[in-house]
């Protein structure tokens, strides 16, 4: 016996969710679903293998999804059968040959599985005498069952991977028929009178079933930095935030060097995996030269909306012996809502010290450190 082999499940059409390729080769956040569910077994290393079984007629389709992910743990693909029943069937015969000593079954619609839930799994189905293993969450709705109302404590939702010593499964799927009461592999067990240990889900490992699952916002984080020194022109302003700050000598750049604004887009961009702003506006280009940085952060919004995206919350962490930022936070907080079109009470921007260490503790320049979170 080798090992523990993966079969993802993904040999459907998605009758419930009809779009021009079924559900589990289009794309969230760019990426297409089934690579999503396939990528936390990649990285765990108690994987020895990893067998999609696809729909007929999709291989091309799941060949170039799959085309950049360099590892030999996954197997070539094949082809599934007209109920998720005979494509699991299909993927344990075809594993018979690798010998495995555990299987985990999983939906190729469920496409954010936490590693936490892989290891608890397959922690589990190693244990002596343990040989069906499930992830369920606990209802947080009310439930009742034939139209009365029942203790929603008792009731578990299953979700996958479901983990098996891979013979007794195997020998289920062999001993019984395609059959609708079957709704998930732990069933078999139930059928067969073999015990199965349940282990805790995670509420984000959601399968993927009708075409609004689609429309359910996905978080992402970007974290800008920028520093700059100050100048020694003393013709040039000081402008924190989209804020200008009289008495204190101004920054170093080719634009208004609002360091904190280009902290901030760094964060807007880095979320929606575009660049850097450097990219976006050459420091050489002269069109710049002297520009209000708010003209960059305008920017950012209007890439948030071409994105389909928008931000849910701002942090940013100005570091300087001064000017005191907590002085200014509040206008400061007003611009950048302004420019970005979203509420101030998403935005937190705070003032930090070095206590003289370092460049920023010897008044030589200012640092800022931006984390934004956004919905796609």
């Amino acid at each position: 016996m080798s090992g523990i082999y993966v079969i993802i499940a993904a040999g459907g059409c998605g009758l419930r969710c009809p779009g021009s390729l079924p559900k589990q080769f289009r794309k969230i956040d760019g990426e297409s679903v089934i690579k999503r569910a396939i990528r936390p077994f990649i990285e765990n290393p108690s994987v020895s293998g990893i067998l999609s079984v696809i729909p007929d007629g999709y291989r091309d389709v799941y060949e170039e999804i799959v085309s950049v992910i360099d590892d030999p743990r996954l197997l070539s693909p094949i082809y599934g059968g007209a109920t998720r029943f005979e494509s699991v069937k299909n993927g344990l015969e075809q594993l018979v040959g690798y010998s495995p000593e555990y299987v985990l079954i999983h939906d190729a619609a469920r496409d954010y599985c936490p590693s936490s839930v892989i290891d608890r799994v397959i922690d589990a189905v190693r244990m002596p005498g343990i040989q069906a293993v499930i992830p369920v969450v606990r209802s947080v709705d009310s439930v009742r069952i034939s139209g009365k109302s029942v203790d929603r404590s008792l009731v578990g939702l299953v979700q996958t991977p479901q983990a098996f010593d891979f013979n007794i499964i195997n020998g289920l799927y062999e001993r019984f028929e395609d059959s609708s009461e079957f709704s998930d592999d732990s069933s078999l067990c139930d059928a067969a009178g073999i015990p199965v240990t349940t282990v805790d889900g995670h509420r984000l490992n959601k399968k993927i079933t009708f075409p609004e699952d689609f429309e359910i916002p996905r978080f992402r984080t970007g974290f800008g930095f920028d520093a700059h020194r100050f100048s020694g022109d003393p013709n040039r302003g000081l402008y924190l935030m989209g804020t200008y700050i009289d008495g204190f000598p101004g920054l170093e750049g080719h634009s208004d060097a609002d360091v904190g604004i280009h902290s901030l887009v760094d964060a807007i961009l880095g979320a929606l995996g575009a660049g850097d702003i450097g990219m976006h506006f050459p420091p050489e280009s002269p069109r710049w030269k002297s520009a209000d940085s708010k003209v960059f952060l305008r920017y950012g919004r209007d890439l948030l909306m071409q994105h389909n995206s928008s931000i849910t919350h701002i942090d940013v962490t100005i570091v300087c012996e001064s000017p005191r930022v907590a002085d200014y936070s509040k206008n400061m907080k007003m611009e950048v809502s302004g420019c970005l079109e979203i509420r101030e009470e998403i935005i937190n921007i705070k003032g930090k010290t070095t206590e003289g260490m370092g460049f920023t503790g010897r008044r030589e320049g200012i640092a800022v450190y931006s984390i934004v979170t956004i919905a796609s």
